[in-house]
């Protein structure tokens, strides 16, 4: 197992990275939960277009939900410099997982979703936008079972790269003396 480079100054600060490590997974586990099943209940009404619709988008704005919890919930355990909820989207997603994985020892894990996986990402992140803040009927979507696998495998891709950053994944009082 690769250690960490998370260094910490003092006993306070340790305790604080546990409490963010507990309520992140905690929040974490929750929406995902939740969201898992609202895939399933929209799958579940595939054949009745207004409720599919509806459920799709609900799925769509849910899935970067969830992705912009782990967002704030990483950045609480270890931001990145500068760090700020008010940064885009793209810049937080990047910029956190770069350096989550950074300090876990877990580079590889980023880039390659950022090099194969990313793309579908950010085209959710589009439809989504238009979902939520619509300039044209067209941008409200209608669906069809192509969306909704798409999406399914976006939020498949998301679940395999937190699992996989999530593997091994600790807060280890060794890079911290409290003896001095």
């Amino acid at each position: 197992m690769k250690e960490n480079s998370k260094p910490f100054n003092s006993s306070e600060e340790f305790q604080k990275a546990l409490s963010a490590m507990h309520s992140y997974q905690q929040r974490h586990i929750s929406i995902r939960e939740d969201y898992e099943l609202l895939l399933e209940i929209t799958t579940s009404y595939e054949k009745d277009y207004a409720k599919f619709n509806s459920l799709y988008r609900a799925s769509l704005k849910g899935f970067l939900s969830l992705i912009e919890s782990d967002i704030y919930g990483l950045n609480q355990i270890d931001p990145y410099e500068g760090y700020t909820d008010k940064h885009s989207f793209e810049h937080k997603f990047k910029r956190t997982f770069k350096k989550i994985c950074n300090t876990w020892n877990k580079e590889e894990i980023i880039l390659k979703y950022l090099d194969s996986k990313y793309a579908n990402l950010k085209n959710l992140k589009k439809k989504r936008d238009k979902l939520i803040h619509p300039k044209e009927t067209s941008d409200l979507i209608n669906v069809n079972l192509n969306q909704l696998e798409t999406l399914k495998l976006g939020f498949q891709d998301y679940t395999n790269l937190i699992d996989s950053i999530m593997n091994g994944f600790f807060i280890s009082p060794k890079n911290f003396n409290f003896f001095t």
